[in-house]
């Protein structure tokens, strides 16, 4: 580790599509920003304009109103009022000529490589780490670093580098297919149009082979991804898996997503009396959609009346869900949308388990390491990467991911044996957190980051 030791001057560029906590990637991002300027690096974050007004800003170097970067939040963090990326819609059908203007900005974006270009001219990073700039920034930004002889390294968050299906998940079920058969079976949203974009935009960028000339190292949080990547026919000598960093404190201030965004804009509701006491309840936190299970909970709390259920997230099942509680009369749940980071860490003290029903391909769950670092019991599907965080019986418990055809006889089985037996949640509890205090700590966690850019850039 004598690079890390010996160097802490460093200017990081930090590349994501979204610069708010929407899901655990965009945390990933703002948590690793704020662990690199915490031991002195100097980061800047870009990407779209997703954010809502800012506050008022502080310039770096003086009073020149003219100069594109700007501090936001904590100190050292360098954003770019003037130079974010234009937000698009690709949910939405807004005439021929703005759907084939933002198929072409899927595929090569003049925008994003302008303004990147200006940014990297103003900020001078030594390395840039690229997230997901799939759709909303392209990897046109890629042959911009390239010409400034600036390295890049990628984190991966899902499976758009493999598959136009980023999710690897559809129609209910885990979903594969490529090309013409993708295509035909509507794999991506449904919709023949959307799917075909995407199979023509992944074409384009593997015929240009522009990730792979310009990423000179790939970051993984799980085997499983590397195994998923490798398999989709990525280099696995270019392929590193460091596990997600799990830290107590909060990560960086920044804005929360406006109005539109599908996250809760009132203050968050009380849960004063939750930590530590109460009758408990099951929790699930994150994005209300099909492939992360929420529906399973419902039907759970069907068959468990006597157990309270609490929901928090949004995404865009959220007013099925709440239709289908209300049909169901289901008076043991509750949804509770989207709350901070500090409401969220009360709602997890104050849970007996933590469920992870996922249906897709699970890279490295938060919900998982956050449950499980608050000495939380965590039953979780057994797929994906979900696997390499949980130890059955001792760190946490499994259930099959379950669709529409199973059974939900086995999972009522396993969490009524679990749900009250103290003594278990407490063993099992103390074993997760000691785990994640382990393999998770944000420090290591940094000393390999910064061992992947050292060696990357030549120190």
């Amino acid at each position: 580790m004598l690079f890390v030791d010996s160097y802490t001057n460093m200017k990081i560029l930090q590349v994501h599509k979204y610069l708010y906590r929407k899901a655990g990637a965009e945390a990933y991002v703002l948590d690793l920003a704020q662990l690199l300027v915490k031991h002195g690096q100097e980061v800047g974050l870009w990407g779209t304009a997703h954010n809502p007004s800012p506050p008022p800003l502080t310039l770096r170097g003086g009073d020149d109103r003219n100069s594109p970067l700007r501090v936001r939040g904590d100190r050292g963090v360098t954003t770019f009022e003037d130079l974010l990326v234009e937000p698009l819609n690709f949910d939405r059908r807004e005439g021929l000529w703005r759907d084939i203007q933002k198929f072409g900005h899927m595929v090569w974006s003049r925008e994003a490589a302008r303004k990147f270009e200006r940014v990297m001219h103003e900020f001078r990073p030594d390395i840039v780490h690229i997230h997901n700039i799939y759709h909303h920034i392209s990897p046109s930004i890629l042959s911009v670093a390239a010409r400034y002889n600036t390295p890049v390294v990628g984190s991966v968050h899902d499976y758009h580098l493999i598959n136009p299906n980023y999710a690897l998940f559809d129609h209910g079920e885990i979903c594969e297919r490529q090309g013409i058969a993708a295509i035909a079976y509507r794999c991506i949203k449904n919709s023949y149009l959307a799917t075909l974009a995407d199979v023509v935009e992944r074409r384009v960028h593997r015929m240009l082979r522009v990730y792979e000339k310009n990423v000179a190292k790939f970051i993984v949080p799980t085997e499983f991804v590397k195994e998923k990547l490798v398999r989709g026919g990525m280099d696995a000598q270019k392929i590193i898996v460091i596990p997600l960093p799990v830290a107590p404190s909060p990560g960086l201030r920044l804005p929360s997503p406006i109005k539109g965004e599908g996250v809760q804009q009132n203050p968050p509701p009380s849960v004063g009396g939750v930590r530590g006491g109460g009758r408990g309840y099951i929790l699930f936190a994150g994005r209300l959609t099909v492939e992360k299970g929420v529906y399973l909970i419902l039907e759970l709390a069907k068959h468990l009346p006597e157990i309270k259920f609490k929901i928090v997230g949004t995404g865009p099942e959220a007013d099925k869900l709440q239709s289908r509680i209300t049909n169901y009369q289901l008076r043991n749940v509750e949804l509770l949308g989207f709350q901070d980071k500090s409401t969220l860490q009360q709602l997890i003290q104050g849970a007996k388990l933590i469920i992870v029903p996922s249906l897709w391909y699970e890279p490295s769950p938060y919900a998982v390491l956050e449950a499980m670092a608050a000495g939380k019991v965590v039953v979780a599907s057994q797929i994906g990467g979900i696997p390499e965080l949980i130890e059955e019986g001792k760190t946490g418990f499994f259930i099959s991911p379950i669709g529409h055809i199973r059974p939900i006889g086995p999972i009522l089985d396993t969490i009524r044996k679990i749900y009250y037996d103290e003594a278990l949640l407490k063993r099992v509890g103390k074993a997760a957190q000691e785990y994640v205090k382990r393999a998770h700590d944000p420090e290591k966690h940094y000393e390999k980051i910064m061992e992947i850019y050292g060696r990357v850039i030549g120190y």
